[in-house]
């Protein structure tokens, strides 16, 4: 059918922060992707530097780089006059703005609809106290709730529901107004700060429901009501502790069917009576004593779960989200060649389990708090896929990005007795660690249940996971060990420092001995149908399903997941770099295990290898694939090492996602000028500088601007210094050369580097030139100086362009944190006329 959708205003998510990084760009790219083919129009709206779907002018009709405000979007309505708005690939966030134009007519006056979601459901999500009136009325099981405005009307309401209850703000200023309280000390000061942070002047009291399983559920719309459940995923610790700070599994490990179908059924009444269209996240609390559960919340948008159901099922939810956006039915979707017929209508169906695990960012924040509670403190996430739980829950460890297995095991052999029992009682980040030393000192699965409420079968799959190690140490150097090791997921790496070697003594052994890996398929109907997703997981079996991708064809391995001081921005430059691949002739292969990454997406890898980035996995990918080139992080030092003695014919090029700004070295003036140097000559780029004195003091001091305000014959000279410092460089790329300002007005150079990878995606927008672009095409060797120049020819940018970084200190209640580059989470940009 043809869509009467011809024009879509889609509202975006801001800046990264706590609460979500790269999934929401995912969705948009991809759903925006969809768009397009289906003819629609398509006006995006956002103020995030590191977004690629910002910069994505061939799926994208209109860029808008605006602030997130409603006048912003009522001149963009004015201006564009779209049909219909999406709010579901914007987060909370884009619910609000939403509100806020229904709530001064724009949309009925414009006569514009939504897409996904009726006005009334937008009320409901942005008010608790709405929802719960509506799921009560359904019968829907739900915890007791209450509004009150003062403490005396708060401590009545606790008291009849008895301790620990929930404070939570109604119509929050910020993501973090949800406090656990436990008597009436703690109540009072919840109380205090929630009124503080409510626009409505007023505060929830919630039942608690800390102890019970968390239980995920994904489920899809389309408008004629007809609904599938994409997913039920477990979370491994209980209500109490954020759902984004736990190991999460799908399929659930520990539900009955019954369970199952319970909570499968109140999703669908929910989502049917809300007359959601596309994707809608329902979480549940269950009772594991007596079946009892209970709806806690109803999230209907793009969330970091929808991106973990996507990858983890081989479902392809914002493909298919776009289409149901459109109008059509789920029967009438065509998922192309590579899907049976109806695919988009049949529920998935897993042959493996995934796990996702939270990372963290107390490396860069080591004052914030380490304790897990109801507030998320995570920043990004990293998945592992296998045949077992154990075996995903040790990839998805590897692929954190952070210090090994072993030497997290050995921190905990260092704590006293009493320390372990604080550790258990009030869990902290990377408890796992904990609950592995827990068993190793021998407490019972009993004693740990009733300690953390986790359910038993995982103590078991953790005892399974200590013995293991335990088995490993014991048994040296043994081939039948080294099975079973690399059988359950362990790296090389973790075993050759159990073993006390190298890890490419372990390749080696385990090359002789024919153990290595083969990789499966993940595609959603597990198995049952001849389906191809393109996206493999490796496991030790027989049958190996993958096939070299047709030449030529570039591996590249992304950056992980978000984190402080890189923000998304790696996951922003390694997804532009893989579409610019792919329009100079190269099949893509991307290595990543960041369920939320945009470079996933299917119009931008032609092959996936959702695996940790070690050296053994990309030795066998490289064996498999022989790809022309092999991009590489910098942050990856073990893997480069490796590779670097190995015999690799690929052409290695390392991704600079290490280099730091130095512009955030407030305390002196900074001017960096900006070049790109072919190897040949080094074109400049303009110069940045960071910001002093009064000058747009109401956003910050970490403000970064361009163009710097250099005078004319200065300006000149260290233009002219900068080129000779650029072309003393070995490799070609993108540089910088930083000046600092001296007491007499002068500037004294302070060094070369690579232009770090958040400033990348800074300048591309300020300049208005896909910087990536001409870096893929130079380090490939398929551009010339002709080409450059008329790279560089490009429209005069008008005023001035500003990069204001965003930190996590409020979300993790750090008082007085230093505004280092180490501990960006995320930005924003600002065009000034």
């Amino acid at each position: 059918m043809e869509s009467d959708v011809h024009s879509v205003l889609i509202i975006g998510a801001g800046a990264n922060d706590i609460q979500h990084g790269d999934e929401v760009d995912a969705a948009t790219f991809q759903v925006a992707t969809e768009f397009k083919k289906l003819g629609i129009h398509t006006i995006f709206v956002d103020d995030n530097p590191f977004s690629v779907s910002l910069e994505s002018h061939d799926v994208i009709d209109h860029l808008c780089v605006e602030a997130l405000t409603v006048d912003n979007l009522m001149a963009l309505i004015n201006r564009y006059k779209p049909h219909a708005i999406l709010p579901t690939l914007g987060n909370r966030r884009a619910f609000e703005l939403t509100q806020k134009l229904m709530e001064k007519g724009v949309l009925r006056e414009k006569n514009i609809q939504l897409l996904g979601i009726p006005e009334a459901t937008i009320h409901q999500i942005n008010n608790p106290v709405l929802l719960s009136r509506t799921l009560h009325a359904m019968d829907a099981p739900m915890k007791s709730i209450a509004t009150v405005d003062n403490y005396q009307d708060a401590l009545q309401e606790a008291n009849q529901l008895g301790y620990p209850v929930i404070i939570r703000s109604v119509l929050p200023k910020s993501s973090s107004t949800r406090r656990i309280v436990h008597d009436r000390r703690e109540l009072a000061t919840a109380v205090q700060n929630c009124l503080k942070q409510s626009r409505a002047d007023q505060v929830l009291v919630q039942q608690s429901l800390a102890g019970y399983k968390e239980i995920e559920v994904m489920v899809q719309r389309d408008r004629s009501g007809t609904m599938m459940m994409l997913s039920m995923v477990e979370d491994m610790d209980p209500i109490g502790i954020h759902a984004g700070d736990s190991i999460a599994f799908n399929p659930p490990q520990t539900l009955l069917d019954r369970q199952i179908q319970d909570m499968r059924d109140t999703a669908f009444a929910i989502t049917r009576k809300l007359r959601i269209v596309g994707i809608n996240h329902v979480q549940f609390a269950l009772n594991p004593a007596n079946d009892r559960f209970y709806v806690i919340k109803n999230s209907p948008y793009f969330d970091r779960m929808t991106s973990f159901v996507a990858q983890s099922t081989g479902y392809p939810i914002a493909q298919v989200c776009a289409q149901l956006y459109a109008g059509r039915l789920l029967r009438e979707i065509d998922l192309g060649d590579d899907y049976i017929h109806h695919a988009a209508l049949v529920e998935p169906t897993m042959d493996h389990i995934a796990a996702r695990v939270p990372l963290w960012g107390f490396h860069e924040l080591p004052e914030a708090d380490r304790q897990l509670a109801t507030e998320k403190k995570s920043v990004g996430t990293a998945f592992g896929v296998g045949r077992s739980p154990i075996e995903a829950v040790f990839k998805a460890i590897e692929a954190t990005h952070s210090k090994s297995t072993d030497a997290r095991l050995h921190e905990q052999e260092k704590l006293s007795d009493d320390e372990l029992v604080v550790k258990l009682v009030h869990p902290e980040a990377g408890r796992l660690f904990t609950l592995i030393e827990a068993m190793r000192r021998g407490y019972s699965v009993e004693e740990l249940t009733e300690m953390t409420k986790i359910d038993p079968f995982y103590f078991d799959q953790i005892n399974r996971m200590r013995l293991l190690i335990e088995d490993v140490i014991e048994h040296r150097q043994k081939e039948p060990m080294l099975a079973e090791a690399k059988y359950y997921g362990l790296s090389n790496q973790l075993i050759a420092h159990l073993w006390e070697t190298t890890p490419e003594q372990v390749y080696q052994m385990a090359e002789d001995h024919q153990l290595m890996a083969k990789y499966k398929e993940i595609e959603p109907s597990g198995g049952e149908f001849t389906q191809h997703t393109h996206s493999f997981y490796a496991a030790f079996e027989d049958e190996n399903e993958v096939r070299k991708t047709a030449q030529p064809s570039a591996l590249v391995v992304g950056t992980g997941g978000l984190r402080l001081g890189l923000s998304n921005a790696g996951d922003y430059f390694v997804a532009m770099l893989m579409r610019h691949l792919h329009a100079d002739g190269f099949h893509t292969i991307v290595v990543n295990s960041n369920p939320s990454s945009v470079n996933l997406s299917y119009s931008l890898a032609d092959k996936r290898y959702l695996e940790p980035a070690t050296a053994e996995n990309i030795l066998q990918i490289i064996r498999i694939e022989q790809p022309g080139f092999l991009f590489v992080p910098a942050s990856y030092t073990e893997l480069l090492a490796t590779l670097a003695k190995s015999e690799v014919n690929a052409q290695l090029i390392v991704i600079p996602d290490i280099n730091r700004s130095q512009l955030a070295d407030y305390e002196q003036q900074l001017v960096v000028y900006n070049f790109l140097y072919d190897g040949k000559y080094a074109y400049p780029l303009g110069a940045t500088t960071n910001i002093h004195g009064a000058d747009h003091q109401e956003l910050g001091p970490e403000v970064v601007q361009y163009p710097a305000e250099v005078e004319g014959t200065v300006n000149q000279r260290l233009i002219e210094q900068g080129i000779t410092d650029v072309m003393g460089q070995a490799q070609p790329g993108l540089y910088q050369v930083v000046f600092k300002q001296t007491v007499g007005g002068d500037f004294t150079k302070v060094g070369v580097q690579e232009v770090p990878l958040p400033e990348v995606a800074f300048l591309s927008k300020a300049l208005h030139l896909d910087l990536t672009a001409i870096f893929t095409r130079i380090v490939t060797g398929k551009v010339t100086s002709d080409e450059i120049n008329d790279f560089l020819k490009r429209e005069s940018t008008a005023g001035t362009t500003l990069y204001q970084p965003c930190f996590p200190f409020k979300a993790l209640h750090v008082i007085g944190a230093k505004p280092t580059v180490d501990r960006i989470i995320g930005a924003q940009i600002h065009f000034l006329d």
